[in-house]
């Protein structure tokens, strides 16, 4: 016998992914402009570097694309998209259906994730086929890295979508901890560039850490076992609060 909420969580999972399939300028900026610095900043070559621990420039710089694209969906699109919800009375309507907040979340997760992953084949794929990249030598602890670092996005980004009223507040709070994240964090440039008080900012960041995990997964092919369990600690936290502070309306 089939699960009773499965049905609503697969219904509004293939209802969210269309939806997001005719936005074509959300997509475009969740994965194109990755794919550009790497452009970018590949052609710099991908030769190993004692600066980078061995390492090649490329080889570092894709984990943090990575971290971005994720964060890039997680934190700006998915809250974006739950605030327009609530402002366009969709989510009152839904209150009086049997959905559950936890099945209008998880539609989302499911949705971002898979964006997320086309992000990741296209970065890995023109990495390894234009500049070099190494892939790793096991790909368990990368991911479990991915993994962690979605998830801890993810509910960081249901956290926002859940309890801000409007589209603009969610827009303004979203961009400030997003914006300044993506440069301290590692996701954008390594953290070996950046200044010292770049990088003490970055050590406060679920974001670092999920670079950090991904990086080391990467190039080392270990498992961060500190940050997994800081990533672990932010989703399920932030995620449990996100299920009971949840708005159904904007008042």
């Amino acid at each position: 016998m089939r699960a009773p909420t499965l049905h609503p969580l697969a219904t509004l999972t293939r209802v969210e992914a269309a939806l997001l399939l005719r936005e074509p300028a959300a997509i475009a900026f969740t994965l194109a402009l990755p794919l550009l610095l790497l452009v970018l900043n590949g052609s710099q070559g991908n030769q190993p570097s004692p600066r980078f621990g061995g390492a090649g420039l490329v080889d570092v710089l894709v984990p943090g694309y990575i971290v971005y694209v994720m964060a890039t969906s997680a934190l700006m699109a998915m809250p974006e998209t739950l605030a327009d919800y609530r402002d366009r009375g969709i989510m009152r309507r839904m209150r009086v259906s049997p959905l559950r907040p936890w099945q209008i979340l998880g539609s989302h997760a499911l949705t971002h994730l898979a964006m997320s992953g086309v992000g990741v084949a296209l970065l890995v794929g023109v990495g390894a086929v234009a500049f070099g990249l190494n892939l790793p030598g096991s790909w368990v602890p990368v991911l479990i890295a991915l993994l962690a670092g979605a998830l801890s996005l993810l509910a960081v980004g249901f956290l926002l979508g859940a309890v801000l009223p409007t589209v603009r507040t969610t827009q303004a709070v979203g961009a400030a901890l997003y914006f300044p994240a993506i440069f301290v964090s590692g996701a954008i440039f390594p953290r070996e560039a950046l200044p010292e008080f770049a990088r003490l900012i970055g050590d406060w960041l679920p974001m670092t850490y999920a670079v950090r995990a991904l990086r080391e997964a990467w190039t080392n092919g270990a498992v961060d076992g500190v940050a997994l369990g800081i990533l672990g600690a932010v989703t399920i936290g932030t995620a449990a609060v996100a299920v009971r502070t949840f708005r159904w309306e904007s008042s």
